[in-house]
């Protein structure tokens, strides 16, 4: 436990470092690369400013100055390195008499800026996807906006097929028949946990009026009593008997006890009897008598014998009953829990087709909610960080540097929870 307690504070941490180290990138000092524009003014010469785009090895080019290594350099950097090698190179100007005339330039004379940084490119959901001019300090938000804001269908160019009033109801159909499955799934799972209510929160996102769930919900709840009520009752009627058998049962036992002592008695009444009998002491009709005792007892004793068997036997029969009515009544809860599980899985996807169907061409916003899920947006920033492309994790308040491309794309919590 504390093993694995360390592996998610580290996980933790090396996920802050990256934020951090991305926000970093961004907010501290840019450098450039290839496709930023730097603006070099001299003030003594007036046909300067002159602009130069980075090229791919990372130089510009300068009239009367040549190739310059650039890349990698801060704003300040820039200043610096203009500051250095101009004032060390001979420029000349054209006087208004056609006559040239070498400058010495000065470091204060001279002035490099950044005129413009690389593009940014926005991809995904979005309604018009591209590249982008990238502003100081510019933010995913910003860069969506620019490209016509979020948007699920932007393929889809005409709008055509059904009159949207019929999806909406097909919508909304739908979405009244998943919270008749949703409330009964919840009533099988609190059954089947012998719970004596349900839990009547309708399901979120629901454009349903909140009477119906209500109304579902308290129907499901009277139906769960009723079934529980029944269940309890029958049980009870089981037990009831089960515990009566077993009394009975009791009772035939100790008067078989009793008989079987009364015979024994009458066996030693006829053993005297016959000796007595045998010694000419005694009539026969004596002997008779005793011996229609016996039997009598014994006849008795059978009995007694056959209806302690047969109480014991309902007896079992009854605990049998008992264990067949629980079984049989999970078995028929868990069937009807996967035919509801099922029929919900069938109508979230039907109720995402709807969802989409329901998006208008041009729509910015995020699509409508399906199943209780909670739609988001999800902003990943692609940026190269050395000599690789990486993919960040963002959102969209987060600062986006030139070069990056942000795609943005719509995820529920279920898509996200199967992703992770």
């Amino acid at each position: 436990m504390v093993f694995t307690s360390r592996i998610a504070l580290a996980s933790i941490a090396v996920f802050c470092t990256a934020r951090i180290a991305m926000a970093t990138d961004v907010r501290g000092a840019y450098q450039l690369s290839p496709g930023d524009t730097v603006e070099v003014g001299i003030a003594s010469l007036p046909d300067w400013p002159r602009r130069a785009v980075v090229q791919m090895d990372g130089t510009i080019a300068l009239p009367q100055v040549g190739m310059i290594a650039v890349a990698g350099l801060t704003s300040t950097d820039l200043q610096t390195r203009m500051e250095t090698i101009l004032p060390s190179k001979i420029f000349h100007m054209r006087l208004s008499d056609g006559r040239d005339q070498s400058v010495v330039v000065k470091p204060g004379d001279v002035t490099a800026i950044i005129a413009d940084y690389r593009p940014v490119y926005v991809t995904g959901d979005v309604l018009t996807p591209g590249q982008q001019t990238y502003r100081p300090m510019m933010t995913a938000r910003q860069a969506i906006a620019v490209a016509g804001g979020y948007n699920l269908l932007r393929s889809r160019f005409v709008q055509s097929g059904p009159d949207p009033v019929d999806l909406r109801r097909d919508y909304e159909s739908l979405w009244g028949e998943y919270t008749k499955d949703y409330f009964h799934s919840i009533r099988v799972k609190a059954e089947l946990q012998d719970k004596d209510s349900i839990d009547p929160q309708i399901p979120q996102g629901s454009p349903l009026p909140d009477s119906f769930g209500t109304a579902i919900a308290r129907a499901e709840g009277e139906s769960l009593e009723i079934a529980l009520g029944d269940y309890h009752q029958e049980q009870s009627f089981l037990d009831k008997a089960v515990k009566d058998a077993a009394s009975q049962a009791e009772v035939l036992a100790k008067r078989q006890q009793v008989e079987a002592e009364g015979i024994k008695a009458d066996e030693q009444d006829l053993a005297r009897v016959t000796k007595l009998y045998e010694a000419g002491n005694l009539t026969n009709n004596r002997l008779a008598d005793v011996r229609r005792a016996l039997l009598l007892s014994s006849s008795e004793a059978l009995q007694t014998s056959v209806e302690l068997m047969r109480t014991r036997r309902q007896q079992a029969e009854y605990a049998r009953q008992r264990e067949h009515l629980e079984s049989q009544r999970r078995i028929g809860l868990l069937t009807d829990l996967k035919d509801s599980e099922a029929q919900l899985a069938d109508l979230t996807a039907k109720l995402h087709a709807a969802s989409q169907k329901l998006q208008p061409t041009g729509a910015s916003g995020l699509p409508l909610p399906v199943a209780g899920e909670t739609i988001r947006a999800q902003v990943t920033i692609v940026r190269k960080v050395g000599d690789e492309w990486r993919k960040l994790a963002a959102d969209e308040d987060t600062v986006v540097a030139p070069g990056d491309t942000i795609e943005a794309s719509f995820a529920s919590d279920v898509q996200n929870a199967a992703i992770q």
